[in-house]
């Protein structure tokens, strides 16, 4: 049965102790999937490099394309059948897919092998993480208790990205990866079993409006709709600079600093500023939220941080000191976007649920895509010859003006998110 999430059905009367039931399980799957997935990312590339010694660099870059693109989009190609399958069974398959592909990669001796493996894993993420915000966004049916469990699943994964590196440097071996992908098999077996008690049983996800992931009557709802429009764009720009992190400014930050301490540090700090300050960053939105502030409006705050810090790595700053604070303002940016993104769609009314997490999920696969893109490519171009600057000004600029004018200067009349 479909239904517009905010409306209640028979099977919602004892929603008031769903959320608690899945608050913890869903959070210690979180923790536990993500603890997994950060043990092996960071020696992943070394992992397909020592197992496929004969096929160069070339399966390297393969075998984490395919693992990126099956998380980011597997689950819109499986759209017609999700909806048939139980939360519990599709997010509990999701894991154990995953876990079975990753405890595999040690005996997968060829590079087609290896990326086969690599699709299936990232395919059981993207199952998994599909499904978990489609349950939230049916069960729980206000914007702020929305985005408190989102808020408490950013602080699971990373606490796995903080632990999972160390862990990493603990148990791999060129030689034998066995012991490391048996702890990674392990961390998902964990989170399959955890879900078991606290995801319901016979519930299904509501089943999309036409075969295709995003239907066509809701992408020209999107065209025709201005704040919906918005949102839209606006994510999607705010997930272009969010991939900045992981692709220029690593980048840069590798390049730049000679001391491995400093580079430790600066790429860590969004993951242990998540982990120590997201509780009281959720608690101050709830109270914006709760004197009206809209969900759309607090994503554009989002971007202007963004954009804030990506304008302070360019206006010539102390190198450190610059680094230091555009990170701490990026991390308080990011304690605010990603929570507030499934928000806010999880709020739209169109479809069902699991629509506007297609929706979603396309808006952020193609922010990650091109910002990655552009990160890795336009900004090593301009670093090389001493242009940095220029990347960091232009885009914080770009994203400054574009999300004053799309999020705070809207016409009067106009429908905010």
């Amino acid at each position: 049965m479909t239904h517009q999430p905010g409306t209640l059905t028979p099977l919602e009367a004892p929603a008031a102790r769903a959320p608690r039931h899945l608050r913890s399980a869903l959070s210690l799957d979180h923790l536990l999937g993500s603890l997994g997935l950060f043990t092996v990312f960071p020696v992943l590339g070394l992992l397909l490099a020592a197992r496929a010694p004969g096929s160069g660099t070339a399966v390297v870059g393969a075998g984490l394309f395919c693992y990126t693109a099956s998380a980011g989009l597997a689950a819109l190609t499986l759209n017609r059948w999700l909806h048939r399958v139980g939360y519990r069974t599709g997010m509990v398959g999701g894991v154990l897919l995953s876990a079975v592909a990753f405890g595999s990669l040690p005996y997968a001796g060829t590079a087609w092998a290896l990326c086969a493996l690599l699709v299936l894993a990232g395919t059981g993420v993207s199952i998994h993480f599909t499904l978990s915000r489609v349950l939230i966004a049916e069960v729980v049916h206000d914007n702020i208790g929305r985005n408190r469990i989102f808020s408490l699943f950013q602080i699971a994964v990373n606490a796995g990205a903080m632990l999972g590196p160390f862990v990493a440097n603990l148990l791999y071996t060129d030689s034998d990866p066995r012991l490391l992908m048996g702890f990674v098999a392990l961390c998902y077996l964990g989170a399959g079993a955890v879900m078991v008690p606290g995801v319901p049983a016979h519930r299904r996800p509501p089943a999309t409006s036409g075969t295709w992931p995003v239907s066509k009557a809701v992408l020209l709802r999107v065209v025709r709709t201005p704040a919906m429009l918005r949102l839209v764009v606006v994510s999607t720009l705010g997930t272009f600079v969010y991939a900045q992190f992981y692709s220029a400014f690593a980048l840069s930050v590798g390049r730049d600093f000679e001391s491995a301490a400093a580079r430790s540090v600066l790429i860590a700090a969004p993951a242990v500023s998540i982990v120590l300050f997201q509780t009281a960053v959720t608690a101050l939105i709830s109270k914006l939220m709760a004197a009206g502030r809209t969900p759309f409006a607090i994503l554009g705050r989002a971007n202007i941080l963004f954009g804030v810090s990506m304008v302070l790595l360019g206006v010539g700053l102390p190198p450190l000191f610059g680094a230091g604070v555009a990170v701490l303002v990026f991390a308080l940016a990011e304690m605010m976007f990603a929570p507030m993104m499934s928000t806010a769609f999880a709020g739209l009314g169109v479809g069902s649920s699991l629509e506007v997490m297609h929706l979603r999920q396309v808006c952020w696969s193609t922010g990650e895509a091109l910002g990655s893109l552009a990160g890795g490519s336009l900004f090593l171009m301009l670093h090389d010859a001493g242009e940095a600057w220029l990347y960091w000004d232009v885009l914080g600029v770009v994203t400054l003006v574009c999300t004053g004018l799309l999020a705070f200067l809207v016409r009067p009349g106009t429908p905010r998110t």
